[in-house]
């Protein structure tokens, strides 16, 4: 049984259409796809496997930590200016 259904907007059965929209509030336009994701749940880890995962990403992090470079402020600003531009459309400064 699929646990993934992907279809473009144009090809769903329109009392599905119809829900989809319900849901995301707002239209679809003919050409967007539509994935619909099905899983099931599980707790948190406990014990032993949570102290694990948090060594494992405390780990990972400070790896990536001791690689990144200095950045100026200036330098980092703008970096996260261009981020935030890139990410969030229409998003403008405050001056």
């Amino acid at each position: 049984m699929a646990n993934v259904l992907i279809h473009r907007a144009d090809e769903l059965k329109p009392q599905t259409r119809a829900a989809v929209e319900a849901e995301l509030g707002r239209r679809l336009a003919d050409d967007e796809d539509v994935s619909i994701m099905a899983f099931a749940l599980h707790g948190a880890p406990t014990g032993e496997k949570r102290d694990a995962a948090r060594q494992g990403l405390e780990t990972y992090l400070k790896r990536a930590d001791s690689q990144r470079t200095e950045l100026s402020e200036g330098d980092a600003e703008e970096a996260l200016g261009e981020a935030l531009r890139n990410a969030r459309h229409g998003y403008r400064e405050r001056q």
